[in-house]
């Protein structure tokens, strides 16, 4: 959380001296809504949530378009860049998927923006 929005409020310091700009926030599917044993992830994610809508409120008069992803289950090398081997899983997203999410809300043209995009995974689980 800390760092999202210390990189985005740097960010809008450019973006409002230009008076254009766009800001995607990375949320998840986690936080929109609890679960058990969650209480730290989801939490942050509800954050980031939070933040991404008073954001929008405040720099839409500097044209500014802030955004968020919602991603559910999405494979990462976590895992094996801590040594352990795990299958690749095709029904989980990867990070091309949400690359491609982020470039398609940039696609529109200024004058309108997609707020929020969830993109789920094939098979997610509950």
């Amino acid at each position: 959380m800390l760092g999202a929005m210390l990189v985005a409020r740097e960010s809008a310091r450019y973006f409002v001296a230009h008076n254009h700009g766009n800001i995607v926030n990375i949320a998840s599917t986690s936080g929109q809504r609890g679960s058990a044993n969650g209480t730290t992830y989801v939490s942050t994610k509800f954050a980031v949530s939070g933040m991404t809508e008073c954001w929008r409120a405040e720099l839409r008069k500097n044209n500014i378009r802030v955004m968020q992803v919602n991603p559910s289950e999405v494979q990462t090398n976590f895992f094996a860049t801590a040594g352990q081997s795990r299958p690749k899983d095709p029904t989980k997203l990867e990070g091309g998927h949400i690359a491609h999410t982020i470039c398609s809300m940039l696609e529109m043209e200024d004058h309108g923006f997609i707020t929020e995009a969830t993109v789920w995974a094939t098979n997610p689980s509950p």
